[in-house]
């Protein structure tokens, strides 16, 4: 399994080269010209998502590790997941991939800022700026997340007809390749993920719960219609679990904090979804009857 997360990089690459194949250029200019829904999502995720991590991280008591890992899972960008959910449930797909793109092409900038604003405060000044290099960092993510999805695009723009050929095929290899990711990383720290659940598993449910709270108001207050509500409100829940894990190996080389953070994270995330989806369900067929 830790032969699996030393390759991760590529793997994170070869998903983002998977959400760049499901844009098109159309997509986004068709995004861009409802600049109100595009920009809330954008809000969300790059400035409310890490500002709750923050104050999270910042009155918890944990080890600063963990803070790290708290940090780390509130400014990466929204998982793969987030398109196949956003379309189970009637939300506007082509927002949702937009939203996943440009927030991964923004993400070499976004996440090393976030991380040398913050971090400081939480864990030792010195040690933070020692490990955690803006450029080399800027750089990784660059070519990791930001290149692989315009290369998508291009792809996608100039080759249509065989991306449409295999883009199921490619949507169920990146899923399956996430999937991997999250499953290593369980496993690799499976005695600290069965330990920090016991501990602050409760913590991380409430940050799952602010952040689907915070999002909910966000939406609801700006009165979106309900496909792109539900769009924002996945995007900003659904957090990267994956990228996670792959940041915080490239810069801090920690194991237990990043990882098992990012593990819990996911595992809350879908138990939450899957009860909120049960509830409607169960709803809906008690207004029926």
């Amino acid at each position: 399994m830790n032969i699996i997360l030393q390759f991760s990089p590529i793997i994170i690459f070869l998903i983002m080269l998977g959400v760049g194949m499901s844009v098109r250029v159309e997509n986004f200019i068709e995004v861009f010209k409802n600049l109100k829904v595009l920009i809330t999502g954008l809000l969300s995720q790059i400035i409310i998502l890490p500002v709750i991590g923050f104050l999270f991280a910042i009155l918890a008591p944990i080890d600063p590790v963990l803070k790290v890992g708290v940090i780390l899972i509130t400014c990466v960008p929204s998982a793969v997941t987030s398109n196949y959910i956003t379309k189970l449930i009637g939300g506007n797909v082509a927002l949702s991939v937009s939203l996943t793109a440009v927030t991964a092409c923004f993400s070499f900038l976004t996440i090393p800022f976030i991380l040398l604003i913050v971090l400081p405060n939480l864990i030792d000044g010195a040690n933070v700026f020692e490990k955690l290099n803006f450029t080399k960092t800027s750089l990784s993510l660059l070519l990791i997340t930001t290149l692989p999805v315009f290369l998508g695009i291009f792809i996608n723009t100039k080759f249509s007809k065989l991306v449409e050929k295999v883009r199921k095929i490619y949507s169920i290899f990146s899923l399956f390749s996430f999937l991997i990711i999250v499953l290593a990383a369980w496993y690799s720290e499976w005695n600290a993920v069965i330990d920090l659940y016991i501990s602050i598993g409760v913590l991380v449910i409430l940050l799952a719960v602010a952040i689907l709270i915070s999002s909910f108001t966000l939406v609801n207050l700006l009165n979106l219609n309900e496909a792109n509500k539900k769009t924002i409100i996945i995007e900003s829940f659904i957090q990267n679990a994956a990228m996670a894990i792959v940041v915080g190996g490239t810069v801090f080389e920690i194991k237990s904090g990043y990882l098992a953070i990012a593990v819990l994270y996911a595992l809350v995330q879908y138990k939450i979804l899957f009860l909120l989806w049960i509830s409607n369900k169960f709803f809906q067929n008690f207004s029926k009857s």
